[in-house]
């Protein structure tokens, strides 16, 4: 069992008082406040008791805590309070309260321009106006600003008729972004601070049309030539076409790039009929690593690009046999090593299979060590039974850092394979028992420190049920000097 190292009113964490403020369970506070002696100490500045209270919107813990904690009130209590809607919290906090127990508690509480951005940005006009008539801190141009991104037309014309601060060109860009038209034609009719080409930009990612339509209409920024190239790649055709015949920013190769890669055979064949920019071989590239096989066919009767030995790996390590076997009868550029080290890797034994028996390419090592970390052991097997790429000792510790004994009794047992000490080490930071007793049964001689590390690793995870085990098993032999390991569980602060 696991010790407080400190003292006993520290063993109930202030992160636990905390917890319970913000949830409103007040009898729960009120009793860690008793069992770590809270009520008569003034070492409790950086506690924010009453910050997660008032976060949490419970007004009787925030009173509780301001009659009988010494923890000085934080302006980002009120200001959390402000964020969450919680009126009363805040009409409570910005009141005098003499029954406080602090004295600078009895005053009003501070705040920050927080409380009315926070306000703004939730569309609570309400808090918005009380703030403005009753506190002095005010807002920034943020609070406009992320009201309009959030679509709150109401708060955008507040903020516009009775304060000061204005916003920036976030406000219609974000605006834009969101779909908001009626603040994006608000903000273009009453304010003066405009937009930027990323209004258009994100309006046309978001495929709000009529936003795009309607700042070509009305605003000269335009747009970059890199919106075609998003639009493209997230297969917003009529986007595409209208960007095509009425915006002159054009694209790049990247748009058929990336619509052919996420599988937009529309987008690809429209680009092609209508844009000169075309594509690369990540156009092929990417449509086989996703599995688009249509778009694949397309490009190879279409577009002279070709495609590059990463088609052919990619669509192996992702498992797209039919891919694979297309590409491998219609194309030439084949493929590499990495085709079969990711197939098993990924645990894809069926397309393994067809590598081995159809290319000439092989595999490395990796192949292997891959599958067992992994835990494929079928995959693991058939290497074994039909490659001669073998493994390293990275295979077995692998395979024990995540915890498949299976693979590792296979490895040991068809492949006399060792292991390090990393195996240990993971085994004991996991706790797993099963794979600590194998690896005492099955180490060889030359692993006499093997024990000690595991022990540091349990220690350092907590595992002291390990650190039981490992005493248990080494502790008469020379194997385990104990107190290296006494040593380390006291500098850790635990007891056994």
């Amino acid at each position: 069992m696991l010790l407080p190292s400190s003292r006993d009113d520290d063993f109930f964490s202030l992160q636990t008082v905390a917890a319970a403020a913000e949830n409103g369970h007040l009898e729960v506070v009120q009793w860690l406040f008793e069992a770590r002696g809270m009520g008569d100490r003034d070492d409790l500045a950086d506690t924010h008791l009453h910050q997660a209270a008032a976060r949490g919107g419970h007004l009787q813990v925030v009173k509780w805590l301001r009659t009988h904690s010494l923890e000085p009130i934080e302006a980002r209590a009120l200001d959390e309070a402000a964020v969450g809607g919680f009126v009363e919290v805040v009409k409570f906090l910005h009141g005098e309260w003499k029954e406080a127990k602090l004295e600078s508690n009895r005053r009003s509480c501070g705040a920050t321009v927080r409380a009315m951005n926070g306000a703004a940005s939730n569309g609570d006009l309400d808090m918005i106006k009380w703030l403005h008539e009753n506190r002095t801190e005010g807002c920034t141009l943020s609070a406009m600003n992320r009201a309009a991104w959030n679509g709150h037309l109401d708060v955008v014309r507040w903020l516009h008729d009775h304060r000061t601060e204005g916003c920036s060109q976030q406000a219609m860009n974000m605006a834009a972004k969101g779909g908001h038209l009626e603040i994006v034609q608000f903000l273009h009719d009453h304010r003066t601070e405009g937009c930027t080409y990323n209004a258009m930009d994100w309006a046309a990612k978001e495929n709000h049309l009529h936003i795009v339509q309607w700042l070509h209409n009305n605003r000269s920024e335009g747009c970059s030539r890199l919106t075609m190239n998003e639009v493209a790649k997230r297969g917003h055709l009529q986007m595409l076409q209208w960007l095509h015949s009425n915006r002159i920013e054009g694209c790049t190769v990247a748009a058929m790039n990336a619509a052919a890669t996420h599988g937009h055979l529309d987008i690809v064949q429209f680009l092609h009929a209508n844009r000169p920019e075309g594509c690369t071989t990540a156009a092929m590239d990417g449509a086989a690593e996703n599995n688009h096989l249509s778009v694949v066919k397309w490009l190879h009767q279409h577009r002279n690009e070709r495609c590059s030995r990463r088609a052919m790996d990619f669509a192996a390590r992702n498992g797209h046999l039919e891919v694979l076997q297309w590409l491998d009868s219609n194309r030439n550029e084949g493929c590499s090593v990495s085709a079969m080290d990711g197939a098993a890797d990924c645990g894809h034994l069926d397309v393994v299979q067809y590598l081995h028996a159809n290319r000439t390419e092989g595999c490395t090592h990796r192949a292997m060590n891959g599958a067992a970390r992994n835990g494929y052991l079928e995959v693991v097997q058939w290497l074994h039974d039909n490659r001669s790429e073998g493994c390293t000792s990275d295979a077995m510790d692998d395979a024990a850092r995540n915890g498949h004994l299976d693979v590792m009794r296979f490895l040991h047992k068809q492949r006399q394979a060792s292991c390090t000490v990393r195996a240990w080490d993971a085994a004991a930071a996991r706790g797993d028992f099963s794979m600590l007793e194998w690896l005492r049964c099955n180490s060889s001689h030359d692993t006499a420190e093997w024990p000690i590390h595991a022990g540091l690793a349990a220690i350092a995870n907590d595992r002291v049920e390990v650190l039981h085990w490992l005493l248990k098993h080494f502790s008469a032999s020379a194997v385990l000097d104990m107190r290296i390991l006494y040593n380390a569980a006291i500098t850790a602060g635990h007891t056994c």
